[in-house]
């Protein structure tokens, strides 16, 4: 009986999950990517498939924590002019959480973050993208210097690209190391949303840019002044993948190289149209007469390497350059 083996290890981001949105106690995050089904760039958008890492809780910054306790004991001074929701938010607040999750990355798919306010007050949202700021491509701080998306009370926004002027984005797209957009390298395959309460008695010395439709729709500024300088929730996930991936089901012959009987969407193969029935014979200038061999060259490559296929198709042999992902 031929053996078949699939060439890409679901580790890390890829194993199991299902789609849901990752929710704290202020915000919920999904995302979301399009997924093609039709002529004339027809399709829908569709919920990514994630999994929950962990959650830590540390308590607010010493800094912070004198400030909450100065606009808390202000809210009761000024009650008139403070937002009651806001001050009942900070009465509570005394520490911060984390969360962390691991997202499945479709190499060539447009995808989108999705927020959605859990509360009852306007809160600022900062989200990176591969440690960029989504809200001026800049790099992002970590604290309330940030440029901050604000979400209206229960409200729930749909952010698709990094905003580059008051009406043009950079469309998000899963992409192959070389073609990435961010010249961070390190914080590459990662997507974090850092959560701010709003200042109960806050002025208009603090801006952010509203959400509205991102793509192909100018924004409006409107006020936003933090209550603290750290975010009080995080949510993030990593959608890089702990090993390599070509992204086919193959099978040995009855002669020399391997056979395609699968190839998975969203991967390299995918990308690169390599097709059921193709028969790999030679990877980096050595035979391949397993699948077993494919898998050991693979162990040895690393993201953004490029390995060299020799592939056999019914009308054609030809060379294939494919640079590997995680």
């Amino acid at each position: 009986m031929k053996k078949i083996l699939v060439l890409t290890v679901l580790l890390g981001t890829l194993m199991g999950g299902a789609a849901r949105a990752a929710s704290g106690e202020f915000i919920a995050v999904e995302i979301e990517v399009f997924r093609s089904w039709g002529f004339l760039g027809w399709g829908s958008w569709e919920a990514a498939e994630t999994r929950f890492i962990t959650s830590r809780f540390a308590p607010l910054e010493e800094a912070d924590a004198a400030a909450l306790a100065k606009l808390y004991a202000l809210c009761a001074v000024e009650s008139a002019a403070a937002d009651v929701d806001a001050c009942g938010l900070l009465a509570d607040l005394t520490h911060v959480s984390e969360q962390s999750n691991t997202l499945t990355a479709e190499l060539g798919k447009d995808y989108r973050v999705v927020l959605r306010n859990l509360t009852d007050v306007t809160v600022g949202i900062v989200v990176g993208v591969d440690g960029l700021n989504s809200n001026g491509n800049e790099p992002i701080h970590g604290d309330a210097s940030d440029r901050k998306w604000v979400l209206l009370p229960r409200q729930t926004v749909r952010i698709a690209g990094w905003q580059i002027s008051e009406d043009e984005a950079l469309q998000f797209r899963f992409a192959t190391p070389s073609k990435t957009h961010s010249p961070l390298a390190e914080e590459r395959g990662g997507i974090a949303v850092y959560a701010y309460l709003p200042d109960p008695l806050g002025t208009a010395s603090a801006r952010g840019t509203e959400a509205g439709a991102v793509i192909g729709q100018p924004t409006v500024r409107i006020p936003f002044a933090s209550a603290t300088t750290a975010p009080v929730e995080t949510i993030a996930f990593d959608y890089s993948s702990d090993s390599i991936r070509l992204g086919i089901l193959c099978t040995e012959t009855s002669g020399p190289g391997i056979r395609i009987v699968g190839v998975i969407e969203g991967t390299i193969a995918d990308l690169r149209d390599l097709r059921v029935g193709d028969v790999i014979t030679y990877a980096d200038a050595r035979p391949i007469d397993s699948c077993q061999d494919l898998g050991d060259l693979l162990a040895t490559k690393s993201a953004g390497d490029r390995i060299v296929l020799k592939v056999h198709r019914a009308d054609r042999v030809f060379l294939m350059t494919l640079e590997l992902g995680g």
